[in-house]
Order: C-alpha cells, then structure tokens, then sequence
C-alpha cells in the first residue's frame, strides 16, 4: 500500500471500490444461489471454502499472491463442476468427495514444487 501511495495510486479509493463490488458480486451470487434452490438459510454456503480454494490454486492462482488469471480459474470450476458432478452420479458419499478434493488440493500444491526440486536433483 505504501509504495502504491507513493506511485500516485488512491490506495483508499481503490480499497473502497474492490469492497464495494465484492459485496455487490456476493449479492448477486446470494441472489443466484437462492433462485436456483428456492428457498435459503444463514449456513447454504458453509464448508465451500475447500472448493472455492481448490478451484482458484488448480485455476493457477499463486497462493502467495501475484500472479494467475480470471480464464484459468474458470477453466477450472468448470473442470471441479465436471469431477464433482461424476462422483455425484458415482454415488460417491459427499465425505469421499471432500476428501478427494483435499488431496486434489495437496497434489496442486505440492506437485509443482516436488517437480522444480527434482528438476535441481535435489531429491
């Protein structure tokens, strides 16, 4: 914030603006969400947050920050959609299923930097 200050940005401007449409697009998908089920309750959307995570690092997103893009991580909601929508006709229990998306999620961590350590012949 303090090095965008000084490069002429309204850092509290810009703040402001990004709260704003993310409450706004939180809205929407509130709004969304509802209509599509029809009805709602305060917990609907509790324990996504595996999902959502999943999806953005899958989605090539760096999990320190500066880097990824809005194509990728919608290449791969649409690849989670696909793969929890399989085990759902696999009648896969939801417990395996989150536990299948956990692991995704270690492999998408984990897999790049055991690649780049072996590349070094470190390992």
């Amino acid at each position: 914030a303090t090095a965008a200050r000084f490069s002429g940005i309204r850092v509290e401007r810009v703040k402001m603006i990004l709260f704003l449409l993310t409450g706004l697009m939180s809205g929407i998908a509130a709004v969304c969400l509802t209509a599509r089920l029809g009805s709602t309750r305060p917990s609907i959307a509790s324990a996504w947050e595996l999902e959502i995570v999943t999806m953005v690092v899958l989605g090539g997103v760096s999990i320190l920050g500066g880097s990824g893009s809005i194509l990728g991580v919608v290449i791969a909601a649409l690849v989670m959609g696909m793969v929890t929508f399989g085990l759902g006709l696999l009648n896969v229990p939801g417990i395996v299923m989150s536990i299948f998306i956990g692991g995704l999620l270690i492999g998408v961590i984990a897999l790049p930097r055991l690649f780049r350590l072996l590349r070094r012949g470190r390992v």
